[in-house]
């Protein structure tokens, strides 16, 4: 065989070498797909980085109009995540350029992200391992149905209290209420969560009351001209780091609007509220 065919040999043998080291990356693990559980707007994955594996790919589908909310939670500083719309080829965040470790896209377009959490291997000794807990949130208006209880009295007392339990990825609740012409009627929402508030409707007269979302309180009062069916959603902020289960006790008074408020909330809250 001539010198030539040898040289073209070995330079076709060198080319396959090379051209199989530059498909290695396709064999690696395919993303991972975030998917939301039945009722839920919140999807968690825990991931190691280490040295050798510093990066770990996930995608999630999100319908057009939802808000995208990520939460990046690590010990390790040097965790970085960045987010690409795959669907139109589009780099939206690199959190080691923001330093970032929430970030929101509110009313995304219908899309596939793909989210890639990694660390530097420089910053990170061989035999270390990252460890970190990548939260995916997706919302909107039309997420949920709302489990609804109806709040009754019984008789000669004028306070009803129900305690209740949202459990992780359940973002509120729904009470209803039929209050008499004449009366007052009064709500206190009792919680150790800050995020959590309560709003009003009056479904008799079709008529938004208050979100206390925006009052800043954790109590309303209203006059009864006349008899009113109300809605009473106690919900929690859907920007909110989920972090378990939320426990909350609400309180729904009714007495005759000429008389003084009567005793009992304040100690039916104290003996009843649920334990945090």
């Amino acid at each position: 065989m001539s010198r030539f065919r040898l040289f073209c040999r070995a330079l076709g043998v060198s080319f396959g070498l090379a051209a199989a080291c530059v498909s290695l990356p396709a064999f690696a693990g395919d993303p991972v797909a975030v998917t939301f559980a039945a009722n839920s707007v919140w999807a968690q994955e825990i991931g190691n980085l280490t040295h050798s594996d510093s990066s770990l790919d996930y995608t999630v589908a999100i319908a057009a109009g939802k808000t995208l909310q990520l939460n990046l939670l690590t010990r390790n500083p040097n965790v970085r995540f960045r987010v690409e719309d795959r669907t139109n080829d589009k780099l939206l965040l690199d959190s080691r350029k923001t330093g970032e470790s929430t970030w929101t896209l509110p009313n995304a377009p219908a899309a596939t992200y793909a989210i890639h959490v990694y660390i530097d291997p420089a910053a990170i000794p061989s035999d270390d391992t990252a460890k970190y807990a990548l939260q995916v949130g997706q919302y909107g208006a039309e997420d949920m149905q709302v489990p609804t209880s109806a709040v009754t009295f019984e008789a000669g007392k004028p306070w009803a209290q129900q305690a209740v339990v949202l459990s992780p990825g359940a973002t509120a609740h729904n009470f209803t209420v039929a209050i008499a012409a004449g009366m007052t009627v009064k709500i206190n929402l009792i919680s150790d969560n800050p995020r959590l508030y309560f709003k009003v409707t009056d479904q008799t007269h079709d008529k938004a009351l208050v979100d206390t979302s925006t009052t800043g309180a954790n109590t309303w009062t209203e006059s009864v001209a006349t008899a009113t069916n109300y809605v009473i959603q106690v919900y929690l902020d859907p920007s909110a780091t989920p972090s378990g289960q939320t426990r909350f006790a609400l309180q729904v008074g009714q007495y005759p609007s000429a008389n003084t408020q009567p005793a009992g909330a304040t100690t039916a809250a104290a003996a009843s509220t649920p334990s945090m």
